[in-house]
């Protein structure tokens, strides 16, 4: 058994971090075979993309890809560099270097398949091997991001080729019940399972992606989430659903900020329009949630649904360009909306969550609005105004 490091851009943000990252690998890879995945260092990627757009208001995806890759690129060299002056034999790759194969989505490539081929063979080696996150490679061989949290889809894509633990260090020590940014009093958890993290992570939580823990699902890698160089033991443990560690049905709050609700009315009953408004969103990649269709007196269609605020601009660039499909339709945008979702796998045996939510918010006179639940969540919109009150208010109720 091996092992999969992941270290997010604070990890390696300067050489001193560098430096300390490759002491700790040093001393893990004394005992057993180490892949190191690595990010941009710290807000390197923010600073290309604001380059980027200081040159240009229509950016092509692929540049832009080709450009943001070289952030990891300039990562993985520094580290591999102080792993050789520590005497640690090491060898960086980039993503394609390592195998990495994407779909030809830039700037939102989802990985095909991972060919560890080269990697195994350094590894054989007694080597460490450090990979850059966030990229791949198309077919037709133009560098791809794999978007939001891309490294540690990465990481967690290697670890379940390569049959390795992962380990992911940020700079918070775990997963806890509510971000501590908005509820101090928030509780880390030690245990998580990989259903509660995948939700957490799809309505908000920001610590891991939902997609990363649903591949390690997939492939049962086991996955540990902690500050970098903490102490052991210190993070957050994700793994089976079937362990069950509290009765209680409310295991975390997740915030998801920068909320669009689109509404649609007056569509004809016809499924067919409807079924075309969902493609042509799909062909801009503008991901939909809090889906909701109803019938209004005139047995017309009411079709709503929430999006990302960074994705407006092209949901209005998707409506001037697809003019006969929205003619006629009344078209509401909702905009300076947070999302509050409660989620918990002990939800599914406990009786009355809905209402106790919706309860304590109409208690403390904080108006809610669109509103979506699964098995295990249940996710409210309130104004951005009532965010706070409302967050510290369920936080209570729930024991978070």
């Amino acid at each position: 058994m091996g092992l999969v490091l992941k270290y997010g851009g604070t990890s390696v943000a300067d050489l001193a971090n560098i430096r300390a990252v490759a002491s700790y690998i040093r001393e893990v890879h004394a005992t057993q075979p180490v892949v190191v995945v690595v990010s941009a260092m710290g807000k390197t990627t923010d600073q290309l993309l604001q380059m980027a757009k200081s040159l240009s208001n229509a950016l092509s995806k692929r540049e832009l890809d080709t450009l943001l890759a070289t952030g990891e690129q300039q990562s993985i060299a520094l580290l591999t560099m102080a792993l050789h002056q520590l005497g640690t034999d090491a060898i960086s790759l980039t993503g394609s270097q390592a195998g990495f194969l994407t779909t030809k989505s830039h700037t939102k490539g989802i990985i095909t398949d991972v060919r560890i081929e080269r990697v195994q063979q350094h590894l054989q080696e007694g080597k460490v091997v450090v990979v850059a996150g966030f990229q791949g490679i198309t077919p037709d061989g133009d560098i791809t991001t794999l978007g939001r949290g891309g490294s540690d889809t990465s990481a967690v894509a290697l670890a379940a080729k390569l049959g390795f633990r992962c380990e992911i260090y940020t700079d918070v020590d775990g997963i806890y019940t509510v971000d501590p940014r908005h509820y101090p009093k928030a509780k880390r958890l030690s245990h998580l399972t990989y259903t509660e993290c995948m939700e957490m992570s799809a309505l908000g939580a920001g610590v891991i992606e939902a997609r990363s823990v649903e591949l390690a699902k997939k492939y049962n890698v086991e996955l540990y989430i902690a500050r970098s160089l903490s102490t052991q033991g210190s993070g957050t443990t994700i793994m089976n659903d079937d362990y069950m560690f509290e009765a209680k049905p409310i295991t975390g709050l997740s915030i998801t900020d920068n909320v669009v609700m689109i509404t649609l009315k007056g569509i004809d009953n016809d499924n067919r329009r409807v079924a075309g408004i969902f493609q042509v969103v799909s062909d801009h990649n503008i991901n939909l949630d809090m889906i909701s269709q109803t019938i209004d007196q005139h047995n017309r269609l009411v079709l709503s649904f929430s999006i990302d605020g960074d994705d407006l601009e092209e949901w209005h660039q998707l409506q001037s360009g697809h003019e006969n499909l929205f003619r006629g339709l009344d078209i509401e945008t909702h905009d300076n909306l947070v999302k509050l979702s409660l989620i918990g796998v002990g939800m599914a045996s406990h009786f009355g969550v809905a209402a106790r939510v919706f309860e304590t918010l109409a208690d403390a006179d904080i108006p809610f609005y669109h509103i979506s639940t699964s098995e295990i969540s249940i996710s409210v919109t309130v104004d951005n105004a009532h965010q706070n009150p409302a967050i510290h208010r369920l936080a209570e109720v729930f024991q978070l």
